[in-house]
């Protein structure tokens, strides 16, 4: 009974951490960086991803996010259909499918 109790706890032990370390709480998500280009007219926050691509989400406020500029997320998105451009005109118009901090 014993040896149960301690390979039940040990595998408890172990699922509770692969769980924690799994910071990633999108699918199919890639590495992003919040960047403020509200400098510039007609934009305002956009995601550069790790290869310099921009992305100008149009549902960014959906999302209860914090818009730090230069804050890391993981990012799931679809390019959208709807648009043709935007007035910032610096990336791709997407429609965000999940973010969160990374």
């Amino acid at each position: 009974m014993k040896k149960l109790l301690k390979t039940i706890s040990s595998i408890s032990l172990i699922t509770l951490l692969l769980l924690a370390c799994n910071k990633n709480e999108c699918s199919d998500s890639v590495k992003g960086e919040l960047k403020d280009l509200s400098g510039l007219d007609g934009c305002g926050f956009v995601i550069e991803l790790g290869n310099g691509n921009k992305l100008e989400p149009l549902n960014l406020s959906d999302f209860d996010f914090d818009l730090i500029d230069g804050n890391k997320v993981w990012i799931s998105y679809h390019l959208t259909t709807n648009m043709i451009g935007t007035t910032c005109m610096v990336g791709d118009i997407i429609e965000i499918d999940c973010i969160a901090n990374r």
